[in-house]
C-alpha cells in the first residue's frame, strides 16, 4: 500500500514537472492579423491561423491567396503564437454568405451584392472571394462587388466565400447572370450627382451615382445607401440600378511617339511618357500597337515586345486608356531588327520536346506509339518532324509502374522503334490523374535503365495532384543519386503556374511550392530544370495572368511566369523551362496561338532557358480541341514547325 502511494506521489511529481516545463516553453504571442489590403514591410511580423509570421519582402499590398502558408517567398514562419493580437484566438471558419444577388447587369458587367457574414467567436471577417463559373475572380472586404469584362449575352453563374484569420468559408448560394446583347455604345453613361446621405430624395425617379453604378429612387428616402439598399422594382428596396457609369466623359489624349531601346534580332523594349488624364478620369491602362494590330497592354509606361523576326522594320504605336475609352494612337517609332548572328539561333543549347499522350491511338496489342495528327493513324515516329517526344505517363512506384494500362515490357518495345528512327524519348512520370513514387536511387536506376538507350535524352516528373512532401523528396533524393550514374540525361520537375509577375507563379500549386522549396534545401544541382505549366490559369484576371483585350495574352503571361519564379524564388533561367498548351487551352479564354510561340520562344533564347515544350503532339491538328486536336483551326504539325524555326532545332 506505501509503495503504490508512493509510486502515486511519484507520477504526480512527474505530471507537474510536465505542466512546468509547458508553461516555461509557453508560446509567444500573436502579432497583429494579417488581413487583405495591409501595406506590407520587410520584417513585419504578423499573426495568422496561430503562428506568426515575419515578412520576407516588402513594397506591397496583400490580396486574397497571398496568406503567409501560401506565399514562402514572402513570409517566414516564427511558430504558434496564442492571446496578443487576437490571430491565435480565432478557431473557426465562417459561415457562407448569404442573400447573394444580382443587379444593374449590362451587356459586359453587373454589380454583385449579397450579406454581411457574422463572424466565429474572437474572429473577423477579413476578406470576401468572388467566384465566377467556379473560378475566383477577385476579393473584396465590402459586401458589394462590381465584375466587367463580361461577354455579352452569356450565362455566368456568381458565388461568394468568407474568409477570416482561420480560413475560408464553404461558398454561398449561386446567382446566375445573364448579360444583355452587345450595343454600339460601348460602356456605360454619363454618371448622375453622387448620393449624399444628407440629402432627402423625395421625387421617385430622381438619379444618384454611386461607386460608378447609377440608381433612381422608387420612394422617398434619405441616408439609405444605394450600394447595399437596391433592388429591382418592386423588391421594397429604396434604390433601383439603372447601369453601369463613368465620370470620366473624355478620351485620353494620344501619347507621345515612344522610344525603342535594347533592339536585338528578335525584341526590343518600348518607353513613353505618361499621359496626363483629362479632368474626373485617370489612365487606366496603355494599350501598344505593331503595324497598328494590338499586342497587348500595360499600366507602366513601358513595354518590352518578343517574338520578333530578323532584318525587319515593325512601326510601334501606344493608346492611352481611361474610363471614356481609348484614345487616337500616338506617332509610331519605326524599329528594323537586326541580323541574326552567334547562337541567337538557339544554337542547339535548347531542348524542344512535345508530350505525347501514349495510350491516344497506341496498339494495345504491342504498345507501338501511334498517331493520327496528320489524318492517318501511323507510328508516332513516322508522325514526327521533331527530334524529341515526351512519353506520358508512367504512374505508381519506379519499381512498380504502369502506362495507363501497357505494360513496362510492351512500353519498352517502343525505345528500339525510337533508335531505329533517329527519334530522342523523354520518359514522363505523374501527371494530372497519376502520381509517381521513388524511395531509393537504385529504384529509380532500374526504372532508367529498362527504358534506356543513346537515344534517352531525359526523365520528366509532372507533379500536380498535391503531392507530399515526403514523395516530392523522395524523386529528388533519387535523383541525385541517378545523376551520378546517367550525367547526361536531363531531369525536369514540371508544377503548375500563375503567369503573373504579381505573385510567385508556383502558388498556382501547392505542391510546385514544396517541389522548389525542397530542390533548394536538398541541395540538387546538375541537369535539373523547374518546368512550369504555363496555361490553365483559371480567370483572365491580372492576378493570373497578362491580360490583353480580356484574354489571358499566354505568350507574356509565360513570360511572366518564369522571371517571377527567377526573382522570387532565386531559380536561375538556366534551370527553368516553360511548356504551353497549343491551341485553345482547358480553360477556354485561354488561346495560344503561333505568334505566342514566337514570344516565348525569343524569351527562351535570350534568357538562355534549357527548355521549351508543349502539350500535346496529337493536339497539333484542327479541330474542335480536346486531346486530339488543337481548337483554333492551325494546319496539321504547324506549332511543331513554328517551336523547331523560333528555337533554330530540330
Amino acid at each position: 500500500m506505501k509503495r503504490r502511494f508512493c509510486l502515486f506521489l511519484a507520477v504526480i511529481g512527474i505530471l507537474l514537472a510536465g505542466l512546468s516545463v509547458t508553461a516555461s516553453t509557453q508560446t509567444q504571442t500573436c502579432a497583429p492579423t494579417w488581413q487583405v489590403g495591409m501595406s506590407i514591410t520587410v520584417g513585419e511580423v504578423l499573426s495568422f491561423n496561430g503562428h506568426n509570421w515575419q515578412a520576407i519582402q516588402g513594397g506591397y499590398t496583400t490580396i486574397n491567396g497571398w496568406e503567409p502558408p501560401n506565399t514562402p517567398a514572402l513570409w517566414s514562419d516564427l511558430g504558434p503564437c496564442s492571446g496578443g493580437g487576437g490571430g491565435g484566438s480565432c478557431s473557426a471558419s465562417p459561415s457562407a454568405p448569404s442573400g447573394l444577388s444580382a443587379s444593374a447587369t449590362t451587356s459586359s458587367g453587373t454589380t454583385l451584392s449579397w450579406s454581411a457574414v457574422t463572424p466565429p467567436a474572437n474572429c473577423a471577417i477579413t476578406s470576401y472571394t468572388v467566384f465566377e463559373n467556379g473560378s475566383s475572380i477577385g476579393s473584396t472586404t465590402a459586401t458589394t462587388f462590381t465584375v466587367s469584362g463580361l461577354a455579352a449575352s452569356t450565362t455566368f453563374n456568381f458565388r461568394v466565400a468568407a474568409s477570416d484569420s482561420f480560413g475560408m468559408s464553404a461558398q454561398s448560394n449561386s446567382v446566375s447572370v445573364t448579360t444583355s446583347a452587345g450595343g454600339g455604345g460601348g460602356g456605360g453613361g454619363s454618371c448622375a450627382p453622387a448620393w449624399s446621405a444628407a440629402t432627402t430624395y423625395a421625387a421617385p425617379g430622381t438619379q444618384v451615382s454611386r461607386n460608378g453604378i447609377n440608381y433612381q429612387n422608387a420612394f422617398w428616402t434619405q441616408g439609405d445607401d444605394p450600394a447595399t439598399h437596391n433592388g429591382p422594382a418592386g423588391s421594397g428596396q429604396p434604390w433601383i440600378p439603372v447601369g453601369v457609369c463613368s465620370a470620366c466623359a473624355t478620351l485620353p489624349s494620344a501619347p507621345a511617339r515612344p522610344t525603342a531601346s535594347g533592339t536585338t534580332f528578335n525584341s526590343t523594349n518600348l518607353s513613353w511618357p505618361a499621359v496626363t488624364p483629362p479632368a474626373n478620369c485617370s489612365i487606366t491602362g496603355y494599350t501598344v500597337l505593331k503595324d497598328g494590330v494590338s499586342i497587348g497592354t500595360t499600366t507602366t509606361t513601358s513595354f518590352n515586345v518578343f517574338g520578333l523576326t530578323a532584318q525587319t522594320v515593325f512601326n510601334f504605336s501606344v493608346k492611352a486608356n481611361d474610363g471614356a475609352g481609348s484614345s487616337a494612337p500616338s506617332p509610331a517609332v519605326s524599329v528594323t531588327t537586326p541580323a541574326c548572328t552567334g547562337s541567337c539561333g538557339g544554337g542547339g543549347s535548347v531542348t524542344f520536346a512535345s508530350y505525347k499522350d501514349i495510350t491516344l491511338n497506341a496498339n494495345f496489342n504491342t504498345g507501338l506509339q501511334q498517331s493520327a495528327v496528320t489524318g492517318t493513324v501511323q507510328p508516332v515516329t513516322s508522325a514526327m518532324p521533331n527530334q524529341t517526344l515526351i512519353w506520358a505517363f508512367a504512374t505508381g512506384t519506379c519499381d512498380s509502374e504502369t502506362w495507363a494500362g501497357i505494360s513496362p515490357a510492351m512500353e519498352a518495345t517502343n525505345v528500339q522503334a525510337f533508335v531505329n528512327a533517329g527519334k530522342h524519348y523523354i520518359l514522363s512520370t505523374g501527371g494530372a490523374n497519376g502520381s509517381f513514387d521513388c524511395a531509393s536511387g537504385q529504384g529509380l536506376i532500374n526504372f532508367i535503365n529498362r527504358y534506356n538507350s543513346p537515344n534517352l535524352v531525359g526523365i520528366d516528373y509532372d507533379i500536380e495532384l498535391g503531392q507530399s512532401q515526403q514523395i516530392i523528396d523522395n524523386l529528388i533524393n533519387a535523383t541525385k543519386v541517378a545523376m551520378q550514374q546517367f550525367p547526361n540525361l536531363q531531369f525536369s520537375f514540371t508544377i503548375q503556374s500563375l503567369g503573373s509577375s504579381l505573385a510567385n507563379p508556383i502558388t498556382g500549386g501547392s505542391a510546385g511550392t514544396t517541389v522548389v522549396n525542397e530542390i533548394k534545401r536538398l541541395g540538387l544541382t546538375g541537369n535539373y530544370v523547374i518546368n512550369l505549366m504555363t496555361f490553365d490559369y483559371g480567370s483572365t484576371n491580372p492576378n493570373n495572368c497578362v491580360v490583353a483585350n480580356n484574354l489571358c495574352d499566354m505568350g507574356n503571361s509565360a513570360i511572366a511566369a518564369a522571371q517571377a519564379l527567377n526573382q522570387q524564388s532565386g531559380i536561375p533561367f538556366n534551370h527553368i523551362g516553360v511548356t504551353m498548351m497549343i491551341g485553345r487551352a482547358d480553360t477556354q479564354d485561354e488561346v495560344t496561338s503561333l505568334q505566342d510561340i514566337d514570344t516565348i520562344n525569343a524569351f527562351v533564347i535570350s534568357h538562355g532557358l534549357p527548355v521549351s515544350r508543349f502539350w500535346a503532339f496529337d493536339r497539333d491538328t484542327p479541330g474542335p480541341g480536346g486531346s486530339s486536336s488543337n481548337g483554333n483551326g492551325v494546319a496539321a504539325l504547324e506549332y511543331t514547325r513554328r517551336y523547331m524555326s523560333s528555337l533554330g532545332v530540330q
